[in-house]
């Protein structure tokens, strides 16, 4: 693999070295300029057609647009927060970035990832990778999500504006409020949005009331612009987060309080070379609580016929703090050639801690035990990402693009120091590691209408802080205690992709077929010789690099407009994963489809949507996986706009789950039924 990609280098340079002598002549005027191409996934979340079909109603949570993008699949341990997969990858071998910043969630259980932190209101654009190619915030292997913030637009015509909108859906009580407003001039401008939401226990299909479904939670973003002249512009973002009280039913644990700030600073100036520098902070703070499920430990006599469901009580607060930086600049080499080139570097500091209250019925309560399942860790990483894109010909043009991390771990606590040594390991306080990330693109033209982008690359990962340190963390979903391992290889990937796109007024059809060929996958392997910590843990697993693995994903969507106010989305999803060639990978999903119908005339729009997933009954039974039901739920619904005393008025209503189904998803922790038939009804007032 290592020889293909140098030989590859190597032809890409010498295209390049000879691109300047290729001048292309234009019918419509003598001056050639550079074509920028986009080999990414973007998803315009301003572009009206788009957003309608990704949009199950106008109050979505961000899940459940990221449930209708190519590739993504979400892991769900409740009814909220769920956490994305892109491809069979997940946690930490995924950069999921906001704005190119990074933020690392606070919690061992992955109950609080990037991506909850953010609402619809405040989100511009979501911009996809996948595979090695998402290495520009980071070297990773399994691709990158990067959420772009709304911004305050200049020189409108409208020198402020505001808007509030209120929601409701049947099935789980839920209210929602959403605000935006806004004000400026031609040289600043601010905005600032937010929303609230209150949600009770859902209802499934089968009328079971699912406890622990319930959470509560405001979110905040407010931004000032300045632009002194046309080039140049100052930036300034606030972002809020707080959830409270958030049940989770497919863990032991729920969460009383996460809560995440964000502050940035952004300069861009906008001229022949481009250059854009952001200062940013960020901090999360989680605290996990187990003290509103059901318990008779603290009973002085247990009732007859009786069992504890909890062993113990356990206080699990984490922290993770943030602060970065990055320097990009994008510039034009010549007619042919477009140069970017980024800079950045960010501190990490985490610490996830536990406190466990055991006590018998009957019994005087033991002394607390303390342990941290994070110990305090500061972890730095500066990088430095080169692409190139070289426009070789009206139909050609190559892409290559290489990251350099070099990554220092410091261990800040002794206490974790001491943890590890009753497994005999020797930790060292700082550990430092230099990884790497290579891809190569081209994109050719057979017709105006038909392109084939095929994308070439090798990359590899650092171990999250669980992975390398991570201490006794429960996993529900299999029933053993995960333990890291300091000794851990990089996770590494050689991948290839391929994008088939055909585009007309009429059709519009992507199929993106791509492979991944894992070393050294980083899972968790049992060890007999460790006994679990806890009561109702099957037993330890402790991280491991298992020699390869392998997963194989398409997508297809396709997007056709027969007549005029009349529209189909058709998305389709399917990955393959396996280990050391002959086990099942867990958690992977089955082939899944959606479509929806829309049609539009003027301010009337009504939409029907099929969701569907095949039966997965390719499971991983070692892992805590078994086979999941095939099911088919449909969605309608419609909305009206019309202005009243020069206040535009939106009002829509739909249903949910039309037909009541009892279903859940094979990445559903639990087997935990989704929500059953809900009433949505949403009004949004604005000017």
């Amino acid at each position: 693999m290592y020889k293909i990609l140098f030989f590859l280098f190597l032809v890409f340079m010498h295209l390049q070295s000879n691109a300047e002598s290729l001048k292309l002549r234009s019918p419509l005027s003598d001056t050639v300029k550079l074509r920028e191409v986009m080999v990414v996934s973007n998803i315009p979340l301003d572009d009206k057609d788009i957003l309608n079909f990704y949009r199950t109603n106008q109050f979505s949570t961000l899940d459940n647009i990221n449930a209708r993008l190519g590739g993504l699949s979400l892991i769900k341990r409740g009814a909220y927060a769920l956490e994305p997969q892109m491809n069979g990858f997940s946690g930490g071998q995924l950069n999921v970035t906001i704005d190119g910043m990074k933020m690392f969630g606070a919690c061992t259980d992955k109950m609080d990832p990037v991506t909850s932190y953010i609402e619809p209101t405040n989100l511009k654009m979501i911009k996809l990778k996948s595979g090695t190619n998402g290495s520009e915030n980071g070297c990773n292997i399994g691709g990158s999500m990067d959420m772009t913030l709304q911004e305050p637009t200049l020189n409108t015509k409208q020198s402020n504006f505001a808007s509030i909108a209120f929601g409701y859906e049947s099935v789980s009580q839920s209210r929602n409020i959403l605000f935006s407003t806004g004000l400026g001039n031609k040289k600043w401008a601010w905005m600032a949005d937010g929303v609230y939401r209150k949600t009770e226990n859902y209802r499934a299909g089968n009328e079971q009331i699912i406890p622990f479904t319930q959470f509560e939670k405001t979110n905040v973003h407010s931004a000032l612009k300045f632009s002194p002249d046309k080039i140049n512009s100052f930036k300034a973002d606030i972002l809020y987060d707080m959830a409270n009280n958030v049940g989770y039913p497919a863990l032991p644990m729920d969460v009383s309080l996460a809560k995440a700030s964000l502050f940035a600073l952004e300069f861009q100036r906008k001229a022949k070379i481009q250059l854009k520098a952001k200062l940013y902070f960020n901090q999360i703070i989680h605290v996990m609580d187990d003290s509103k499920r059901d318990s008779l430990y603290l009973l002085k006599v247990k009732p007859v016929g009786k069992s504890d469901s909890v062993y113990m009580r356990m206080d699990m607060p984490g922290k993770s703090s943030t602060l970065g930086a990055y320097f990009q600049m994008r510039i034009p080499w010549n007619e042919n050639n477009h140069l970017t080139i980024k800079v950045d570097n960010y501190s990490n500091y985490s610490i996830a801690e536990m406190t466990m209250h055991m006590r018998y019925a009957g019994f005087a309560p033991e002394p607390p035990m303390y342990m941290q399942t994070w110990p305090a860790m500061l972890r730095n990483v500066a990088g430095i990402y080169v692409e190139n894109s070289t426009y070789l010909s009206p139909k050609l043009v190559l892409t290559a693009n290489a990251r350099m991390d070099y990554n220092v771990d410091n261990l800040q606590s002794e206490y974790g120091q001491q943890q590890f040594s009753i497994f005999n390991y020797t930790l060292e306080k700082v550990q430092g590691k230099l990884i790497k990330s290579i891809n190569f693109v081209a994109q050719y033209d057979f017709t105006n209408d038909l392109t084939l982008t095929t994308t070439l690359g090798h990359s590899e990962r650092m171990p999250t802080i669980g992975e390398r340190l991570g201490f006794y963390l429960f996993n529900a979903y299999d029933g053993y205690d995960y333990i890291g391992n300091p000794y851990m290889k990089t996770e590494k990937s050689n991948f290839v992709k391929m994008d088939f796109q055909f585009t007309n007024p009429v059709i519009k059809i992507n199929i993106s077929p791509s492979i991944s060929f894992l070393n050294d996958y980083i899972m968790g392997i049992t060890d007999f010789n460790i006994q679990a910590m806890n009561f109702y843990a099957n037993g330890i697993r402790v991280y491991t690099n298992v020699p390869s693995a392998k997963l194989f994903s398409t997508d297809l969507q396709l997007l056709y407009t027969p007549v005029q106010n009349i529209s189909a989305f058709w998305l389709s999803k399917f990955t393959y994963g396996e280990i050391n060639h002959t086990e099942v990978m867990p958690l992977i999903p089955p082939l899944k489809n959606i479509i929806a119908i829309q049609y539009q005339k003027d301010e009337l729009q009504v939409q029907a949507e099929c969701e569907t997933a095949l039966a997965q009954n390719r499971i991983n039974s070692n892992y805590g996986e078994s086979k999941t039901p095939a099911f088919t739920v449909f969605n309608i619904k419609g909305a009206y706009g019309f202005t009243l005393s020069k206040v535009s008025m939106n009002f829509s209503a739909g249903i949910t789950n039309l037909f009541n189904k009892a279903y859940y998803e094979h990445l559903d922790w639990g087997r935990i039924y989704r929500p059953g038939r809900s009433l949505e009804l949403y009004l949004k007032m604005s000017y």
